[in-house]
């Protein structure tokens, strides 16, 4: 789990310096390292809730009008430490360089597999 844990730290602390602007995601990522320190597994847990479940076929297709449109339903609904990195999907993604773009879908598709690895130890 310290893979996975380590990996997402580092994917909001990636979108902090890329998008310095969004006091949410750096907020989301303060809230990150704090459940890390104090409750790693709720990380997970959040991140396979609200992001690998929904969103693991969607990530691996690159399709952006999906995960859009997943985060503007989430954003009215719902509040947890992982969501502000999945606004970006829907707020920043048109300002984004193509380069943030990739390194954004590689980070999650990552995610998802570290997540997937993590949730079939005991």
């Amino acid at each position: 789990m310290s893979s996975f844990t380590g990996q997402l730290i580092d994917f909001m602390k990636n979108l902090t310096e890329t998008i310095p602007e969004e006091k949410s995601i750096k907020m989301g990522y303060e809230m990150v390292v704090m459940t890390k320190k104090m409750n790693p597994r709720l990380l997970l847990d959040l991140f396979n809730e609200h992001i690998a479940g929904p969103l693991s076929d969607a990530i691996n297709q690159r399709n952006l009008e999906y995960i859009q449109a997943y985060a503007r339903a989430k954003a009215e609904t719902d509040h947890n430490e992982i969501l502000p990195a999945i606004t970006v999907f829907d707020k920043y993604w048109p300002t984004l360089s193509p380069s943030s773009q990739d390194s954004i879908w590689k980070y999650l598709k990552v995610l998802c597999i570290l997540a997937k690895k993590a949730n079939e130890r005991p």
